[in-house]
């Protein structure tokens, strides 16, 4: 059975309404990486796809008629789907593959709270998140947004898909309730989607790729990611500088911010030549397998492993966005299941559906 999701985006910018389209055909995932590393350069400025040498650049994910691997219908503002691209920005220059950016003092700072202090910690990590790159990283190519963008991961939830903030952020990408919804996630008392890795990072690369447009730089983009693209238009207002670093200086971004961009770029440096500093690669291949089946009516995860013989932690791990372990009622929820399980799990459907009919 195919797997089916379908997820609207919101963008912020052009009145907050405009569709980006939608991913359809997009799963039965089967991710897994080479054991073997390319060379690695010690620059800060790196060339295109810098995290291919982490994640396998000759096993990436790719289309297939069997559904066995990633189907993915890359996304268009508008208009009919067509094949991923670079995105324009503000300029018409496509936007950069990679994140380029100063030797600073502040990133050669928290280089060293990772690469020395930290080390381990870092490890870690870098274990936690093992399963999740390759499917991430496929949306950001889809989306034409930097693989290198997947250092705010590391830096906003190191990875923990269930950490939240005391301020109300929450998921991978620490994504706040309101942002979240105009992002188009579904945020309610039954359903979490900033907890879903997928989705999350799908609505998380738009809102970059939307600040990026809106200024041009990175670092701006990242700023704003943290402070809001309000408290950013402000300082530069103030300092007369559309200069993420004269901002630095000058001090005039929230002491927060002036630490999460450093973070986030010595984050991208340390992924990027990780041998360099001590990282190993996980030795495992990652495999993460589902279909996903909609299912109408309410339904708890400990019914569908009852029926099909599955761990209910697993089903909780494949269907991370139900808060509650069950299926709320409405319009349908999109479950994913392992795919042997997905013949055994509809026939009980079917029974329990007939039963309340």
């Amino acid at each position: 059975m195919a797997a089916i999701l379908r997820h609207r985006v919101i963008r912020p910018q052009e009145e907050r309404a405009a569709t980006i389209g939608s991913f359809s055909r997009y799963i039965l995932l089967l991710a897994f990486m080479s054991l073997s590393v390319a060379g690695v350069s010690g620059a800060l400025a790196a060339s295109v796809d810098p995290l291919e040498h982490l994640l396998g650049g000759n096993h990436r994910v790719g289309r297939t008629a069997s559904g066995s691997l990633l189907a993915a219908v890359p996304v268009t503002s508008g208009g009919s789907p067509s094949y991923p691209g670079p995105i324009p920005s503000p300029e018409g220059r496509p936007h950069e593959r990679s994140l380029s950016f100063p030797s600073h003092p502040s990133i050669t700072k928290q280089i060293h709270e990772y690469a020395i202090k930290d080390l381990e910690g870092f490890q870690e990590m870098l274990d936690r998140a093992w399963i999740y790159l390759p499917v991430m990283k496929e949306i950001l190519d889809v989306l034409g947004a930097p693989s290198d963008l997947l250092a705010v991961v590391f830096v906003e939830s190191r990875f923990r898909g269930h950490v939240s903030s005391g301020a109300g952020a929450s998921g991978f990408w620490q994504l706040m309730p309101k942002t979240a919804r105009t992002l188009g996630l579904r945020v309610d008392g039954y359903v979490d989607e900033r907890f879903d890795p997928i989705k999350s990072t799908r609505a998380a690369a738009v809102y970059l790729l939307d600040l990026y447009e809106q200024f041009g730089s990175w670092e701006l983009a990242l700023a704003a990611y943290n402070a809001g693209d309000g408290a950013v238009r402000e300082a530069m207002g103030r300092c007369r500088t559309s200069d993420f670093w004269v901002l630095w200086k000058k001090g005039a971004l929230p002491k927060q911010t002036r630490r999460f961009v450093p973070k986030v770029l010595a984050a991208v440096e340390v992924l990027r030549n990780f041998q360099d500093y001590g990282l190993q690669k996980p030795s495992y291949a990652p495999l993460w397998a589902f279909t996903t089946v909609w299912v109408h009516r309410p339904l708890t995860l400990s019914q569908a492993s009852q029926w099909t013989g599955v761990p209910l932690e697993d089903l909780k791990r494949l269907n991370p966005a139900l808060r509650r372990g069950q299926i709320p009622q409405g319009t349908g929820y999109q479950l994913r299941l392992p795919p042997a399980a997905v013949e055994t799990f509809l026939l009980a459907y079917e029974k329990f559906m007939n039963k309340r009919t």
